[in-house]
Order: structure tokens, then C-alpha cells, then sequence
């Protein structure tokens, strides 16, 4: 349990950053009291998330497994937000995340400073249409590396029986400032310049009905990092795989 209080007070602080500046919803909608029953799922997880640099941790960790609608308020695994607007077939976002970007290099040498987890805050918007999902959010980082981050993605629902699956493909656009602090090499003798990156992904979401509002979720996603990204002396990869295992408690 104690592994888990880490993840829990960065869930936190991510959480207090749109708090602070979101707008009244109340009185966004008028004197219509919100629906604030709870649905969707609450559990627990491992996360698997390695860090495009060499770095000292895996990235293996037991994580608190989010996934729920609370009138206004939404939590999306490692997204966190509050609709502030309606828009089209979605709504118009405050938008936090809980990114595991941050890292200690492998080689604990001069110029190889711990790199802190980002603070995103941003805007966005999730739009549920007949044929599909899709997601645009803009976020910048009130951390260390005051670079900028572009969600672009699509997702599709594969109902078969017990099994739903969600397959996604998308794009995410760091800026310089964001590869230049988390990928950039500060070595004296360095030839590197750090440059904005285009990384596509393609992932797949599988949830599973066990029993009664007991559900088992998979989630596996490969990252292909953008050249800028894969020329740092500081990552040896091209390609970045990641994955989540949870068990949760559906609320209706």
C-alpha cells in the first residue's frame, strides 16, 4: 500500500491545479443542480511505463486505477478534468495528467540530473460520435520544463460479448522545451540539439466483464518516438512500449 502513496499525492496535486482555476460551474448551468451520482470504475493496477532515456527504475509501479464520470468532474486513468462547456458530441475540458515522464539517468554521472515528473494543465475536448471517439488536448507544463504537449487521437468499440475492446491510434507533439529538459543531453562536449517531436502511437484497451460489477482491464500502447527524440545521446530506442493490467468496481 505504501508504494501506492507516491501515485496518490501526485493524483493529488495534479488534481488541485484545475481546482484552482476552474470557473464556477454552478453558475455556468444556471440553478439545474449537476448529476453527481458516480459511474464508471474504481481499482487498482500495475503500470508499466519506462522513460524513453536510459534510466535507473523500469517504470513498474502499482497505481490507483480511475476511470469515472462525477457530474462535471471525469477521471481517465492518467487524465483528470472537469467539463467546463458543451460542445458538438463532447464538451470543452479542463484537463490535468498524471505523467510518468519524470527519471533518474541509468549512469549517475556529471550532468545527469533527476528529471521531475511534468505538471500539465490544459484544454481539451473528448467527442463521442456513431463511428468513434476522438480527442484533441493542448496542455502546458507548470514544471521544470515549461514545454508544451498536443494530444491527437482516435478510438474505435469492438463489443464481442464479454470482451470490449477499444483499439486507438494517435499523435502527440512535444515542443523543444519539453524533449530539451526530459531528452536533452547538458554534457559540456554535447553536439545535441534538442528539437520539438511528433511521436505516433497505436494502442489497444481491453475490458472484461468478470462477475457481477467486477471488471479485469488490459491496456497495451507502442509509442514510435520522433527522430529528434531518437537521435539524444540520452535514449537508446526507437520505440517506446508501455502497459497497464488493473482489476476495478463498476458503479452505476
Amino acid at each position: 500500500m505504501t508504494t501506492l502513496l507516491p501515485h496518490l499525492r501526485r493524483i493529488a496535486v495534479h488534481l488541485s491545479l484545475w481546482m484552482l482555476v476552474a470557473p464556477p460551474l454552478h453558475a455556468q448551468q444556471g440553478d439545474t443542480a449537476p448529476d453527481l451520482r458516480l459511474i464508471g470504475d474504481i481499482g487498482a493496477g500495475v503500470n508499466a511505463a519506462p522513460t524513453a532515456a536510459s534510466a535507473q527504475s523500469n517504470g513498474v509501479k502499482p497505481i490507483p486505477y480511475l476511470n469515472f464520470d462525477y457530474g462535471p468532474v471525469f477521471a481517465r486513468i492518467d487524465t483528470f478534468g472537469v467539463k467546463l462547456t458543451p460542445m458538438g458530441a463532447g464538451s470543452v475540458e479542463l484537463l490535468t495528467r498524471v505523467l510518468s515522464d519524470g527519471y533518474t539517468p541509468r549512469n549517475a554521472a556529471a550532468g545527469t540530473a533527476h528529471r521531475a515528473d511534468s505538471l500539465p494543465l490544459g484544454v481539451g475536448t473528448l467527442q463521442v460520435t456513431p463511428v468513434g471517439a476522438l480527442m484533441a488536448n493542448f496542455y502546458h507544463d507548470l514544471g521544470k520544463s515549461k514545454g508544451n504537449l498536443i494530444d491527437l487521437m482516435y478510438a474505435a468499440e469492438l463489443p464481442l460479448g464479454g470482451l470490449t475492446l477499444y483499439p486507438q491510434v494517435g499523435i502527440e507533439h512535444r515542443s523543444a522545451a519539453y524533449v530539451r529538459y526530459y531528452n536533452g543531453d547538458d554534457s559540456a562536449n554535447s553536439l545535441y540539439r534538442a528539437g520539438a517531436s511528433n511521436n505516433t502511437f497505436a494502442a489497444v484497451f481491453a475490458e472484461m466483464h468478470l462477475s457481477g460489477p467486477w471488471y479485469a482491464n488490459i491496456n497495451v500502447r507502442r509509442t514510435w518516438l520522433g527522430k529528434t527524440i531518437q537521435n539524444s545521446p540520452r535514449v537508446q530506442r526507437t520505440t517506446l512500449d508501455t502497459s497497464l493490467v488493473s482489476l476495478s468496481y463498476r458503479f452505476n
